[in-house]
């Protein structure tokens, strides 16, 4: 049994020497500068092989929508190859690592151990992509209400649209949320000379959220308008708004409440235990 591990963990060694090996020749070849990724690099030169990735492109849809989200709208073929293959390599790592210990410990099990945390690790980066996006979408969904309530004072006030949208990016500029960088973006790219329409459509893009699209259709739309009829379609839209609100802040109290029962149901096993465990011990 020794042996073959020996010989199962030497070709794990082979064959990454092998590709890193191909990857430093190509990178010389290329003429790159700056160091070879030693996790990264080699993977590269699989994801090329015969054209495996554009094989594996209609996997990695989700991902690639996932990575688009969180990279400002855009993401590019080298992203995602990117990405997969930084995937790869941590999986492949994992997989030698695990096959020293247990070359090391003479237990073949953690071989096996090995190969269920390689499979797992791309599994789990794409469900941690999924999460962030959900968790973006989240934050942003609960700030918008606070921020048509700050836009709708300042009309009401006497502002006009594009002051009221600046001020109320500059009273969160240090905050470093997510809505208020894009609606930063988007009051710098109308400062330039951009429309205002393309400016909000493409922070409602870069969003990613429907909510904010309707915001910003919303905002464009009465903002031509103008006159009596902004300030009811801004008020209605934020009693929308509200109202999403809480129906999320009520979903994540479930969800919260959900993820409490199991560690709950250990804790009174375990007092069960402990309890009953004296008296079936005296018998």
């Amino acid at each position: 049994m020794s042996a073959l591990m020996m010989a199962g963990w030497a070709g794990l060694l082979l064959l990454y020497a092998t590709l890193l090996f191909a990857a430093w020749q190509r990178k010389r070849r290329l003429g790159s500068s700056g160091r070879l990724n030693l996790i990264t690099g080699p993977f590269y030169i699989v994801l090329e092989y015969r054209h495996l990735f554009d094989r594996l492109q209609p996997i990695l849809y989700r991902t690639q929508l996932s990575l688009a989200v969180l990279g400002g709208g855009v993401c590019l073929r080298e992203g995602l190859m990117a990405w997969t293959a930084e995937s790869l390599g941590a999986a492949y790592m994992a997989l030698m690592i695990c096959g020293l210990l247990g070359l090391m410990a003479g237990n073949a099990a953690l071989f096996l151990m090995g190969l269920i945390i390689a499979i797992c690790i791309p599994v789990l980066r794409a469900k941690d992509l999924r999460s962030k996006v959900e968790n973006r979408r989240q934050e942003i969904l609960m700030e918008l209400p606070e921020l048509l309530n700050r836009l709708l004072l300042l009309v009401n006030a006497g502002e006009n649209v594009m002051r009221a949208l600046t001020r109320c990016a500059q009273q969160k500029s240090g905050s470093g949320h997510t809505l208020y960088t894009e609606l930063q973006a988007a009051i710098e790219c109308m400062k330039r000379g951009e429309s205002m329409s393309l400016a909000l459509e493409e922070m409602g893009r870069r969003c990613a959220v429907p909510e904010v699209k309707l915001f910003a259709t919303t905002l464009l739309i009465n903002a031509r308008r103008g006159g009596e009829t902004f300030v009811p379609a801004l008020r209605e839209l934020t009693t929308q708004m509200w109202d999403k609100r809480k129906a999320a802040a009520r979903t994540l109290g479930e969800q919260a409440s959900s993820r409490l029962a199991f560690p709950l149901a250990v804790i009174f096993l375990l007092i069960m235990v402990l309890v009953g465990a004296p008296t079936i011990l005296m018998m």
